[in-house]
């Protein structure tokens, strides 16, 4: 509860403060709500439109001033936020994620793209999807895609299976399915060398395959792929696979990142933000031949990871003042070809245009210098098609964020997956609302002691 309760008091926060801010009536202002500054960035370096920048403020050579409004997306503060903030109509547009996504396409407050003049005739399939309304009407849009692959560490490799290991054969090794994999990491163990880092790793590989939406809109249902990779994470940290479970080494742990600069773990399992955000930070360039020292494969699995879309609210496009400019900023950051391009080869993004996509991944200009010369983009254009966010549900970043934590001591061995699974039902509960009567196993699924059965 206290998670919700820090939510709606930093919401209200952003309210005063925003209520100060509408006195200045000389110039149009856009309140942007955002959780950290990855779209802000890339507008204010490649937006033709901007003039100057300062702080939380952007302004238009038009004079428009946009307002960045940022909370932490985790546990859900940043959707308290926003919530408030658009019941009281203090936002004119907005990001949002692929865990909640829905949450916001069906509601009232979202444009129609389409009517504000968004032409999204090049983007990703998935990527429309996902922000296509019950009328069929598209209410967001996406400047990025976001497929998975697995980059393996070069040293590590070496370290495993030899000196002479050639790409050809690591691709194979990850590549081909679940068992090949298995096998690599048996492998890699026996010479010292672990296959993950922590539990949180692979994790998206398991919640991007759900079998149906786990949100009807009365019960949520914990899909057997969740289960699945409860068994198998811990499977491989009693056979010695990952480097810790640990606090620490879960998704965003200090440990955990800094552990990615270490050459004893094979595997990550990234996407193109995750390259830029995560490895490029996180990897001392310096210390491993001025660049990753890691090489890109498609991995044996198809998966994908987050992902942001942005939109408009209606009030906005319906405002005369603003209508031009938020459709100019959604157009031009999400739609143009040249922009998105530039975008791709200047922060390792691989954006939702297919024809530009298509062309770097037959071009130089595709070509990573963080990957030391691959051409990633054409991993990424290989994975992408295949994407599929038609099982999302509102509550999805809540069931995933909360099982990922409740299960720590199932890993480490200290409580059994029944404790954990009692543990995670009641935070979920906190989390959403819904009652611990209205979440259910999927079928086929039990939890008795330490055992997970899977039918």
């Amino acid at each position: 509860m206290k998670k919700t309760i820090s939510g709606v008091l930093l919401a209200l926060t952003a309210v005063f403060a925003l209520a100060g801010c509408g006195k200045n009536k000389d110039k149009t202002q856009i309140n942007f709500y955002c959780w950290n500054d990855e779209f802000k960035t890339r507008l204010n370096e490649l937006y033709p439109e901007v003039k100057a920048k300062e702080g939380s403020k952007t302004t238009l050579k038009n004079g428009t001033v946009i307002n960045w409004i940022q909370s932490p997306n985790q546990s859900a503060v940043y959707q308290n936020s926003l919530d408030v903030a658009l019941e009281n109509n203090l936002v004119d547009m907005f990001c949002f994620e692929a865990d909640y996504a829905t949450k916001y396409v069906k509601s009232n407050y979202v444009a129609d793209m389409a009517a504000l003049g968004i032409d999204q005739k090049n983007q990703y399939q998935y990527t429309k999807d996902i922000v296509t309304n019950a009328s069929g009407k598209l209410v967001g849009s996406s400047w990025q895609a976001t497929p998975g692959i697995i980059v393996y560490n070069e040293a590590a490799a070496k370290a495993a299976f030899g000196d002479t290991v050639s790409y050809a054969d690591m691709d194979a090794k990850l590549s081909t399915d679940k068992a090949t994999f298995d096998t690599a990491a048996a492998a890699a163990k026996e010479n010292g060398i672990y296959m993950m880092i922590g539990s949180d790793d692979w994790f998206r590989t398991y919640q991007n395959n759900l079998s149906a939406k786990m949100w009807d809109g009365t019960n949520i249902t914990l899909d057997k792929q969740l289960f699945q990779w409860l068994k198998d994470t811990k499977e491989y940290n009693e056979k010695g696979y990952l480097f810790s479970v640990a606090d620490g080494y879960g998704l965003w742990g200090e440990a955990w990142g800094k552990k990615q600069n270490d050459d004893d773990v094979l595997t990550v399992f990234s996407c193109p933000w995750f390259t830029d955000f995560c490895l490029n930070g996180n990897r001392k360039i310096a210390d491993h031949g001025g660049n990753l020292g890691m090489k890109a494969v498609k991995g044996y699995k198809s998966w994908f990871w987050g992902g942001t879309w942005l939109t408009a609210t209606k009030t906005a496009a319906e405002d005369e003042a603003k209508k031009a400019t938020v459709k100019d900023i959604i157009a031009k950051m999400t739609t143009d070809t040249d922009i998105l391009k530039k975008l791709a080869i200047k922060y390792g993004d691989f954006t939702n245009d297919k024809p530009a996509m298509d062309a770097l991944a037959k071009s130089d200009e595709g070509k990573s210098d963080l990957f030391g010369g691959q051409n990633v983009t054409a991993i990424y254009a290989a994975s992408v098609e295949k994407a599929d966010l038609s099982k999302a549900s509102d509550y999805d970043q809540q069931i995933c964020e909360n099982i990922q934590n409740s299960f720590r001591t199932f890993f480490r061995g200290t409580d059994t997956a029944q404790v954990c699974l009692a543990a995670y039902i009641k935070a979920l509960t906190e989390a959403t609302s819904v009652k611990a009567e209205n979440i259910k196993l999927a079928e086929g699924v039990t939890v008795s002691g330490d055992t997970i059965t899977i039918a």
